[in-house]
């Protein structure tokens, strides 16, 4: 699929900036605000065994599972959720932003070791109830022998579990996404647009993704973010860049005015490697996925991590990284 609103010509985007003219502040945000999205993703896991299927909302910081339930109606009901910053790339309504924001980190294998006592106790638990049932039904030989093959299922499950490597149980993120556009008034979940994964990279260095609105197209007057040539990608040193986006989520885009994304700007503090770029912009949990722009407005960057123990240096995915993954994809 092209990304128009990327992939453009090479001889139109040297004219374009060697025409351009530098932005301050007011002037960019006018200009691109309208093309930065609220990511909001309410998330939950499901672990599977054979063909049985548990679900939890998450890893709590002593590493102990949460919410662990046989019922996906339950785990809908208490699902994990977080936020992000997006931006729109295409005509068709694709955005950009980066993996951790579209499928939450999770450490796989730790989980994996805690599930195995999780399903036992689960499948046990869940024998004793079947067995129970039975006893209810004593008389009815037709119930009784579902019910039977129901506990069966489980005691293979529960009798499997010691002597399977914990590779073997297949855990999946599902998420659901929705976004909230710059000034817009959010009063119920209604109000959200729902979007679905598009890509995800695979290459840990590369923590990107791309979303698109369900009804595949990008609303009228919205801002579409666009890269330099291959020729411009090198970033100075001390180059002014700029960030919009929503740092810590709703907290503080909220606004009697809407939604209303925060706009932060900074320069270059080390040269880059072509795997990331350093840059003294401060920025909150909720920007992740912000684009980064030079003066001229071209996308340069997108944010996705900071420097442990500040607010005041992040790093951002370089032009280089950005446009492989868009061919890719």
């Amino acid at each position: 699929m092209k990304h128009r609103g990327l992939l453009l010509i090479p001889l139109i985007v040297s004219l374009m900036t060697s025409c351009g003219k530098k932005m301050n502040s007011q002037e960019i945000y006018d200009k691109e605000s309208s093309g930065v999205v609220l990511i909001v993703n309410d998330f939950y896991y499901s672990a599977k065994i054979g063909g049985l299927e548990v679900y939890f909302s998450g890893v709590n910081s002593e590493g102990d599972i949460e919410d662990f339930t046989s019922s996906e109606e339950e785990i809908k009901e208490n699902c994990s959720g977080c936020t992000g910053t997006g931006f729109f790339i295409s005509e068709d309504g694709q955005i950009m932003t980066n993996r951790h924001v579209v499928s939450p980190n999770l450490d796989k294998d730790a989980v994996r070791k805690e599930l195995r006592l999780a399903l036992k106790e689960s499948f046990e638990e869940k024998k004793k109830e079947l067995t129970s049932l039975f006893n209810q039904y004593e008389g009815n030989d037709a119930a009784q022998q579902q019910i039977y093959e129901d506990w069966k299922i489980y005691k293979d499950a529960y009798d499997t579990i010691d002597n399977m490597s914990i590779s073997d149980i297949v855990i999946t993120t599902h998420s659901e996404l929705y976004i909230i556009y710059n000034d817009q008034h959010v009063v119920k979940y209604e109000d959200l647009t729902p979007c679905f994964t598009v890509a995800v990279s695979e290459d840990e260095n590369i923590d990107l993704a791309i979303i698109q609105l369900k009804d595949g197209e990008t609303p009228e007057g919205t801002h579409i973010f666009s890269l330099h040539s291959e020729e411009d990608d090198d970033l100075e040193m001390g180059q002014k860049l700029f960030m919009i986006g929503f740092n810590e989520g709703g907290k503080i885009a909220k606004t009697t005015q809407g939604y209303r994304s925060q706009m932060y700007d900074g320069k270059v503090t080390q040269k880059s490697d072509g795997e990331q770029v350093l840059y003294s912009i401060a920025s909150l949990p909720g920007s992740s996925g912000s684009p980064i722009i030079d003066e001229y407005g071209y996308l340069v960057a997108v944010n996705y991590a900071g420097l442990s123990n500040t607010q005041n240096f992040n790093y951002g995915i370089p032009a280089r990284l950005v446009r492989q993954f868009l061919n890719e994809n």
